[in-house]
């Protein structure tokens, strides 16, 4: 709740909409810094920013009841469409079962993407694919959030699984999920949804490893290893350790916001991002991410012993930090996606 209080939820979205107007890189910024103070709340605050960029999408009157009428107003669910949407005069049924809901338990929405039909028959585009749609699920009372986040890291971001059976969602609580109506304007609405949100995610990883690293420079100061008389910053191996540390950290985080600020720049000249651009991004976040995990379990293993301890952060950060790279967006497979553009290749991400 402070968070919202603080407002922090709508830190990217404009004055005039009742945010605080920052541009991207300031509300990357943020949502490092309470990363950095803790793992699972940096995450629920990235996957608020998101929905509240997607907020967009729905008419003044729509954002105002699921966003704005509510002391949090964010919403948590999936854009997989592993939900079915019936069309039904005034909107459609919903069937679904979605994962990693983050964020459900606080926020006043929840959400999942669903293929559209009429009757049994798909609805297809004109590509020929079949038409999908993010429904929203407000209040969210009408959906049941199941017990199912028992996970090592990010315990806190209580990513539990959603579903609806035969819920009536009203057609304008629904957006296409190819559409870019953006009717509220601004630059940060012309970056793409993925791209935002693994960016975003990606700063989670870095608040981390900038924690784990503080911790280990405190814990250096006091700590004598066994069959030491030193402390343990004065050991040779335990310096290069963190300098290695701090170079992955704050080389995967420049490469990061260096892009980032590159594309910002492309949206404010309101120029179109360009397909390398997007994969210069996918790069940078997957890379930072990774460097940022690499770096706290280097730092974990330099603390010995003391960083298996429940209670010790670092125990804690190591875990953090792993489930960050499980993210399909930060994923180590994302370097072959990148790389087949770079040899001239389509790549074979849906992701971009």
């Amino acid at each position: 709740m402070e968070i919202a209080r603080a407002g922090l939820f709508k830190v990217a979205v404009a004055e005039a909409a009742g945010g605080l107007g920052a541009d991207i890189l300031t509300a990357l910024h943020v949502i490092e810094e309470v990363a950095r103070a803790d793992g699972s709340t940096g995450w629920c605050l990235a996957m608020g920013v998101n929905t509240f960029r997607q907020s967009a999408q729905f008419s003044p009157e729509v954002r105002r009841l699921m966003f704005h009428s509510d002391p949090i107003g964010v919403s948590a669910g999936s854009a997989n469409p592993r939900g079915r949407a019936v069309a039904v005069p005034g909107g459609y049924r919903v069937t679904g079962h979605w994962f990693f809901a983050s964020g459900c338990m606080h926020s006043s929405s929840l959400h999942g993407a669903c293929k559209v039909f009429d009757g049994d028959a798909p609805r297809r585009l004109p590509n020929g694919d079949q038409e999908v749609r993010i429904a929203y699920f407000y209040p969210k009372a009408g959906a049941r959030i199941l017990d199912t986040w028992n996970v090592s890291g990010m315990r806190g971001t209580g990513s539990h699984d959603i579903e609806v059976d035969e819920l009536f969602v009203p057609d304008e609580h629904t957006f296409s999920a190819l559409e870019r109506r953006t009717r509220v304007t601004g630059p940060i609405n012309r970056i793409h949804g993925f791209d935002l949100a693994g960016c975003a995610f990606a700063c989670v990883g870095l608040g981390v490893a900038r924690a784990a690293i503080d911790a280990l420079v405190e814990l250096a100061s006091a700590k004598v290893p066994r069959s030491s008389s030193d402390l343990l910053r004065e050991r040779a191996a335990a310096q290069a350790r963190v300098a290695e540390a701090e170079a992955l950290l704050r080389s995967g985080r420049a490469y990061l916001f260096d892009v980032v600020r590159e594309m910002w720049e492309t949206v404010l000249a309101t120029r179109p991002i360009t397909e390398r651009q997007r994969s210069d991004l996918r790069l940078a976040m997957t890379h930072a991410a990774q460097s940022a995990a690499k770096a706290t379990h280097l730092v974990c293993e330099t603390a010995g012993t003391t960083s298996i301890f429940t209670g010790h952060p670092l125990e804690r950060y190591a875990r953090d930090a792993e489930v960050v790279t499980r993210h399909n967006q930060l994923q180590f497979v994302n370097y072959e996606a990148v790389g087949r553009t770079l040899f001239g290749l389509e790549s074979n991400s849906p992701l971009f």
